[in-house]
């Protein structure tokens, strides 16, 4: 079993699978971080993104592959933590990694008892390189957050480490929403559960273009979810 799973949930992705993978594995072996599987989840690609990852896996041996046939980040980032084997798992998107990040959070494991590390870009020692509209957005959804389900951390959404144990298994079968929330409902059943969290602040820089347009397309659905996650977590179980 590795001692780390790195989970990577990828859709419509064949232009960038290959060389992204590639150079990730090179950081792996330069920061000399040798025990690990990179668990590549495709969800419902329109493009050869499949058969690329299939491609990789046959060539690297740390590689696997899980398939889901419809497109949803939160399903497939929810599969990926479901079949990873490692003792911890971080949660990697294939245009975003940090190295510095996974070294640190496997110290942190080893040394405390932690459950949740999250690396967050709304930190006041972190530094969010992106774009003005996605900064705006991202504060706002966390203040939203805050406001209606009492966060206490700063950030859902972006990379974080889990500690693979029963109790992570047991809260990510909990979880009822897929697509734009997932994050947001795992980190929510998280704290609600008392488990153990704690925050990073990140460096984040936009690799390639993203579409404004998409973004703010999302945010209606996004608000649907939550609604409905508010009501699931304060009065499923009371009715």
């Amino acid at each position: 079993m590795p001692e780390i799973s790195i989970v990577i949930p990828v859709y419509n992705e064949a232009k960038y699978i290959r060389s992204y993978i590639e150079r990730l594995c090179l950081e792996l072996e330069a920061a000399k971080v040798c025990d690990y599987e990179i668990l590549l989840v495709e969800n419902g690609s329109k493009d050869d993104t499949r058969k690329l990852a299939g491609e990789i896996t046959e060539s690297n041996g740390k590689v696997r592959l899980v398939t889901l046939e419809k497109a949803d980040y939160g399903a497939a980032l929810k599969e990926g933590l479901l079949s990873a084997k490692g003792e911890y798992i971080l949660q990697f998107d294939l245009d975003y990694w940090d190295i510095s990040f996974l070294r640190k959070t496997v110290l942190l494991f080893r040394e405390f008892e932690y459950n949740v590390i999250i690396g967050s870009k709304n930190m006041l020692l972190s530094k969010d390189k992106r774009r003005p509209i996605r900064r705006i957005i991202s504060q706002g959804f966390r203040i939203f957050l805050w406001m209606f389900f009492d966060l206490r951390v700063s950030d859902t959404h972006g990379i974080k480490a889990w500690k693979n144990d029963s109790a992570l298994r047991e809260v990510v079968k909990q979880t009822k929403f897929g697509r734009h929330i997932f994050d947001t409902e795992l980190v929510l059943r998280c704290q609600k559960n008392n488990m153990s969290i704690i925050e990073l602040p990140m460096t984040v820089v936009e690799q390639r273009p993203s579409s404004s347009k998409a973004l703010i397309k999302r945010i209606p659905e996004a608000v649907t979810d939550l609604v409905y996650l508010w009501w699931e977590l304060n009065f499923a179980k009371k009715r």
